[in-house]
């Protein structure tokens, strides 16, 4: 029988670990769909909902994810303080930190290019333009702040 330490420790990691796989899913659905909405040739209609789809991917699926690993990870540290003297993990909260700031952008930057969108139309284009270079940027950090992630816990557990 699993102690109860041990039993809460799983469920957080499973959590944890769902909310990683969500986290990553949604960050690359949001940014496939920013990216095909600059395609050229492509209808209004569907150009516009892509921008709102990354907006609500953002907000519904992607944010509350890394929320859920947040707070799993507070319950990993609650449950082991000693966690905190592993300079790994340091290095991981830094990357968290990292993407805790880029997703918070990324949900704005596309919140408002459906509001730019909704308020000028074709007018928008140059600022909508922009917004989504500046959303690829996001993304490609996002990228190399996850893979940081990964080989910090990959080579510090080992």
């Amino acid at each position: 029988m699993l102690s109860r330490h041990r039993m809460i420790h799983k469920a957080l990691l499973l959590v944890h670990l769902v909310g990683f796989a969500a986290y990553l899913g949604a960050g690359f659905a949001q940014q496939r769909f920013m990216k095909r909405s600059r395609e050229g040739g492509l209808p209004t209609a569907i150009r516009d909902e892509y921008e709102r789809l990354a907006a609500t991917v953002l907000t519904k699926i992607e944010l509350p994810a890394l929320m859920a690993q947040v707070m799993t990870g507070v319950g990993f540290v609650v449950l082991s303080p000693a966690w905190l003297k592993l300079g790994w993990l340091h290095g991981k909260l830094a990357c968290v930190v990292v993407l805790l700031g880029l997703s918070h952008a990324e949900m704005f930057n596309a919140r408002a290019i459906v509001k730019l969108r909704a308020a000028r139309g074709e007018d928008a284009n140059a600022e909508v333009e922009a917004r989504k270079s500046r959303h690829a940027t996001f993304g490609a950090i996002g990228t190399l702040a996850v893979i940081a992630i990964v080989g910090l816990v990959v080579y510090g557990l080992g």
